[in-house]
């Protein structure tokens, strides 16, 4: 999973739900992870303010949103549509705990209003779970399934 990338091409029209006075697009689309728990190669300072939310909160609201049928799940490759029942295999698979989703990767637009605030709208996140070598030597993270968020556009 990429840490961070970034969208360099000037957007020619405002995605936003706002006219092109009241708001200018920074980025369409900043993408970043965030680790969700220590590992070896994470950096334990992501973790200070993000961890807990992230570990506990998040990652459950997801979950409980996809088999609400409010959030859809795509495959992180293909972007093809996962069904609740995909969903349910993933958390059956052996060795599979929500617990060891260990990064968060977002893909972030970031406007400027009026006013000179700055507003982020999260377009998708991307799951990672946690990848041992079998020595037990944390080698890097599987992406799972990632979940696309409506914009007051859509």
């Amino acid at each position: 999973m990429a840490l961070v990338a970034c969208n360099t091409k000037k957007p020619s029209e405002n995605k936003a739900n706002n006219s092109v006075e009241e708001t200018k697009v920074l980025t369409d689309n900043l993408v970043y992870g965030i680790a969700t728990r220590p590992s070896e190669n994470a950096d334990s300072s992501e973790l200070v303010e993000f961890g807990t939310f992230l570990q506990k909160d998040l990652i459950n609201f997801i979950f409980d949103e996809i088999y609400a049928g409010k959030l859809q799940a795509y495959d992180f490759f293909t972007d093809k549509e996962l069904s609740i029942d995909d969903i349910k295999l993933i958390e059956k698979t052996e060795g599979f705990d929500r617990k060891k989703v260990g990064k968060v990767q977002f893909n972030e637009q970031w406007l400027v209003d009026k006013n000179g605030g700055l507003i982020k709208r999260v377009n998708s996140m991307t799951f990672g779970i946690e990848h041992y070598s079998s020595q037990g030597t944390f080698l890097n993270y599987n992406a799972l399934f990632s979940v696309k968020f409506k914009t007051n556009a859509q």
